[in-house]
């Protein structure tokens, strides 16, 4: 018996008070004059048996109600963890390169081989991929070989150092273990990562084999209306193959390639007109089947929803910047623009906004204070917003609205000047290049003065030197700020030829959001989902599932280099009082002594009312 927490057992101690209180206790009568004493006959007053018996029980209970209380908190439990019997890991590369041919049979067979061998120890099983799984704890040979049943080469990637951790803390701190790793040994599957064994695991591999060619599939992108697919040969000769492109159910007509040891081919084919899945495939039967395939998402481009909040029913806010924004006839570039008034967009769900890519503040008035949940909404799903200035939008209110903290402070000034860019690098004015001068040209009447701000960027200012275009990111989106109006009162803009890129190209950059990612690999997969190539749904949307090409090379380590790859390392500090952790949880011995603690105490408190 071991204790996880010895120092508790001092309080052991605690048993000598009532010990001392059984001794040195005495029941003193005191004296009391009485008459005619001399009358009474002298007898000798004995303690009946009856008593001594109680009081032996008393302090058996008391003493032995302490002694488990400071047993209870020391944490005890039985070291059998280790055993005299030496224990055996096996484990099982199952990778996607084990799928090459015969090489995931030769590795069962060995596997197989090593647990006969080692059928008079304890034998454990390990599969690893990208993750270690213990398939049969440490035990029986026939548990070993019945998980062996139950295995099969799977769409990971192999990771080496995942397998090193399971195994080291399979063996714990028993001496005499040992890791037999039987696999094709690639060299891909360190990694980069630190391989590290601790010194007192004997280390042994056994190569299973695996391919000397192999050609995969290393991407598939869609753009443009085009499917680029590239693939590569990892082998050391030429590789003639032929690639298919189409939905899962309906392959379209092959393109046979032939591509140079080493090197990669790029292919385009024309994207399927219906939005839904796409796979790429080739044939290649001397390599690695997982790599023959890859997934991918098409669909219809959605245009960035504009929102243009042009305030009462009766204003005519946003002709100029609504043509602008529908001027350019380019689909890839284009916008889906909507004229909004005030209570309209007021009435907008929180949801619905946050689906539009960008707001488009050309008035203030008549939009109501539940508006700014909306706004919150569209944020926190990376969209923007872009306030022009006007006579209709006030400040005060685009602070609350976007809750902007500080908050905007604007004054108007009618001597603002020209217009004058700042930064030409900035996304909204590169496509200008050096025409950038021509914005000279522009007449403002009237402009915002906002005073200095550091929450917000300069990127352009008047000739006078006060702020006209600000940025500012709030939460995941953006904010532009135009100090003087887009709708001809304040200035004469929109007459200008630099009005329509600019307009785009402001709404373009503030609309821009992070797409969602529509692919991932085997390894990111969830744990309820399959973890193999194809379609899934995550969080509602559709992903394609991949396999990490880094797994498709051909190189591989010789038993010796394997185990000279590998860092051999001391025994990691805690190792053992983390085992002694598990096995104490596992045990709950304390919970016994507590419940033996509570019988003394009612066995004493039963014989000390008697």
């Amino acid at each position: 018996m071991q204790f996880l927490a010895p120092l508790y057992l001092v309080g052991a101690v605690l048993v000598a008070l009532p010990i001392l209180l059984h001794l040195f206790r005495r029941d003193l009568k005191p004296r009391v004059p009485f008459t005619a004493v001399r009358l009474l006959r002298g007898v000798r007053v004995d303690r009946s048996r009856n008593r001594r018996l109680r009081d032996v029980v008393l302090l058996a209970a008391r003493v032995v109600a302490l002694l488990l209380l400071a047993t209870a908190f020391a944490r005890p439990y039985r070291a059998g963890g280790t055993s005299d019997t030496p224990l055996t890991i096996v484990a099982v590369d199952r990778s996607f390169s084990m799928g090459a041919p015969g090489a995931f049979e030769r590795a069962l067979a060995l596997a197989r081989s090593e647990i006969d061998r080692a059928a008079r120890t304890r034998v454990a099983v390990i599969a690893f991929d990208d993750r270690a799984e213990v398939l049969a704890g440490p035990g029986l040979a026939e548990d070993a070989r019945g998980a062996l049943r139950t295995l099969s080469a799977g769409s990971g990637g192999t990771r080496y150092a995942a397998m090193f951790d399971r195994a080291a803390e399979l063996a714990g701190d028993e001496a005499g273990a040992r890791l037999i790793v039987i696999s094709d040994l690639q060299r891909s599957g360190f990694g980069g990562e630190p391989a590290e064994l601790p010194k007192g695991i004997d280390l042994q591999a056994r190569e299973a084999g695996g391919a000397h060619a192999n050609v995969a599939i290393d991407s598939m992108e869609v753009r443009d209306g085009l499917v680029m697919v590239t693939v590569h040969n990892y082998g050391a000769a030429a590789a003639a193959t032929t690639l298919r492109l189409g939905t899962p159910s309906n392959q379209s007509a092959g393109r046979s390639l032939k591509v140079q040891p080493g090197a990669t081919t790029a292919v385009s084919f024309n994207a399927p007109a219906a939005a839904g899945p796409i796979e790429a495939s080739l044939a290649d039967p001397d390599g690695y089947p997982a790599d023959n395939a890859r997934f991918a998402l098409a669909g219809p481009r959605a245009l960035p929803r504009i929102v243009l909040v042009t305030g009462d029913t009766d204003s005519s806010n946003g002709f100029y910047l609504s043509r602008a924004l529908l001027a350019d006839t380019d689909e890839a570039s284009a916008f889906d623009v909507q004229e909004m008034t005030a209570q309209q967009f007021g009435a907008m769900q929180p949801e619905a906004v946050a689906q539009v890519a960008a707001v488009v503040l050309l008035a203030t008035r008549g939009i109501p204070r539940r508006a700014a949940e909306g706004f919150t909404a569209l944020f926190d799903a990376g969209g923007g917003v872009f306030v022009a200035a006007g006579p209709e939008t006030n400040p005060a209110v685009v602070s609350q609205l976007l809750d902007l903290d500080p908050p905007l402070a604007a004054d108007e000034d009618n001597q603002p000047g020209a217009l004058v860019v700042r930064d030409v690098r900035h996304p909204v004015f590169r496509a200008f290049d050096t025409a950038s001068a021509s914005f000279a040209q522009v007449t403002i009447d009237r402009e915002w003065r906002l005073g200095s701000d550091r929450a917000f960027t300069t990127i352009a200012v008047f000739s006078s030197g006060a702020p006209a275009l600000l940025e500012r990111s709030v939460r995941n989106g953006r904010v532009l700020v135009f100090a003087s109006d887009v709708d001809r009162r304040w200035n004469d803009f929109p007459l200008h030829a630099t009005f329509v890129p600019f307009a785009q190209e402001a709404l373009r950059y503030v609309a821009a959001r992070s797409p969602a990612p529509t692919a991932m690999s085997v390894a990111d997969v969830p744990a309820d989902q399959p973890a193999r190539p194809g379609i899934i749904s995550v969080g509602g949307r559709s992903r394609a599932v991949n396999v990490d090409t880094r797994e498709s090379t051909v190189d591989r380590l010789t038993p010796s280099e394997f185990t000279a790859s590998v860092a051999r390392i001391d025994a990691r500090p805690g190792r053992a009082s983390r085992r002694a952790r598990v096995q104490e949880a596992a045990q709950n011995v304390w919970w016994y002594g507590l419940a033996l603690m509570l019988v003394m105490l009612v066995v004493e408190a039963f014989v000390g009312a008697r």
